[in-house]
C-alpha cells in the first residue's frame, strides 16, 4: 500500500497537486524522500543554487563494456526486479517521452489549469539558445522573439535517484547550479540546442515541456522542478524538515500524476490492493493523440519557431 508520512498537526502547507486525481505513488516514496534529505543537508551553505528536479524517461541497458558512463552517485531503485543481477548492472537513462506521451500530458495540464480552484499558472513560452562546454551550459532566453535574459551555469555535486518502474522511469537528481562563464578561448563548445519550452506553476514545483533540437534531432522531455523550495531553506535558523517531507512528498506524488494521464482504466504496479485510478478527466477516452498534437503542437509553431 502507499506509504502515509506523518504530519506532525503543527505542519499547515498548501501544496498543489498537478491534477485533481492523485495517483497511487509507491511504497519506496520514503526511501527517495530520504535521499533527497541527505543530500540537502549535506551542502548546507549552498541553498540559494539547490536544483531538485525531476526527468521522466526510460532506462537502458549499459554493459561493463561501456566505460564512459558517467561518474556520479547512483542510488538505483529496482521495485520489480526480474533478474538479480540488475542491481548490479549500469543503465543508461534517456530523458524524454514519445510525442503522443508528451501532448497527452500537455493537454491534462492545460485542462487542469483551467478549473475553478487551480493553483496552476501558465508561463509564457519561452526559446533557449543553448551552447554547452562540459558541465557548463550558456543560454540566451527569449520570449515573444525578445532577448529577456542571459545566463551561464555550472551544476556541481551532482547525485542521481534513478527510478526504473515498469516503463514509467524517471530520474531526480539534486545539484548546485552555480553561475559561471565560457571562456571562448579555452572552454571548447560541444554541443548547440534550441529548447522550447512551456511551462506551469504550481505551489512549489514548475512542470516544464521541452521540445529540444540539436544536431542529433528532437527530443520531446518532460520534467518537474522543485523551484520554490528555496524559499524554505534559505535564510531559516533552522529548516522545518517535517514541512520539507510533506513537500518531498508532494513532488514525487505529481511525478506519478503525470504518468498516470497514460494509463486510463488500469491499477498501477499490478497490485489489486491498490486502488484504481480516479479517471476524472478522460482525456484518453476522448482526445485522439492526433487530435491532441494538431491543437497543442501549433503552440510552438505560433509562439517560438519566430527566433
Amino acid at each position: 500500500m502507499k506509504e502515509k508520512i506523518p504530519i506532525p498537526s503543527n505542519v499547515i502547507i498548501k501544496t498543489s497537486y498537478a491534477f485533481t486525481r492523485n495517483m497511487m505513488a509507491p511504497r519506496y516514496t520514503q526511501s527517495i524522500i530520504e535521499q533527497i534529505m541527505q543530500y540537502i543537508k549535506k551542502y548546507p551553505n549552498n541553498y540559494e543554487n539547490l536544483e531538485i528536479e525531476a526527468k521522466l524517461g526510460r532506462f537502458e541497458f549499459r554493459g561493463d563494456s561501456m566505460k564512459n558512463f558517467e561518474k556520479i552517485n547512483e542510488i538505483f531503485i529496482i521495485p520489480n526486479s526480474i533478474n538479480k543481477n540488475d542491481q548490479k548492472n549500469k543503465y543508461n537513462f534517456v530523458s524524454g517521452v514519445p510525442p503522443r506521451n508528451f501532448f497527452l500530458m500537455w493537454s491534462a495540464l492545460e485542462k487542469e489549469s483551467k478549473l475553478n480552484g487551480a493553483n496552476i499558472n501558465c508561463i509564457k513560452p519561452i526559446l533557449f539558445k543553448d551552447s554547452i562546454s562540459g558541465n557548463k551550459r550558456k543560454s540566451e532566453i527569449f520570449q515573444n522573439g525578445v532577448l529577456i535574459k542571459e545566463e551561464t551555469i555550472r551544476k556541481e555535486n551532482k547525485e542521481h535517484i534513478n527510478v526504473r518502474n515498469n516503463g514509467f522511469d524517471f530520474r531526480i537528481t539534486c545539484s548546485e547550479e552555480m553561475p559561471t562563464d565560457i571562456d571562448e578561448e579555452s572552454d571548447q563548445i560541444e554541443n548547440v540546442r534550441d529548447k522550447y519550452r512551456v511551462s506551469y506553476q504550481l505551489s512549489y514545483y514548475r512542470v516544464d515541456l521541452t521540445l529540444s533540437k540539436d544536431k542529433d534531432g528532437e527530443y520531446y522531455e518532460v520534467e518537474i522542478e522543485m523551484n520554490l523550495l528555496k524559499k524554505e531553506l534559505v535564510g531559516v535558523k533552522q529548516i522545518d524538515e517535517p514541512k520539507i517531507r510533506v513537500i518531498l512528498d508532494r513532488f514525487i506524488q505529481n511525478i506519478f500524476n503525470l504518468y498516470s494521464v497514460l494509463m486510463p482504466d488500469s491499477i498501477m504496479y499490478n497490485a489489486k490492493q491498490e486502488e484504481q485510478i480516479n479517471y476524472e478527466i478522460g482525456i484518453n477516452k476522448h482526445l485522439r493523440p492526433e487530435e491532441i498534437q494538431s491543437k497543442f503542437g501549433n503552440y510552438f509553431q505560433n509562439n517560438l519557431y519566430k527566433k
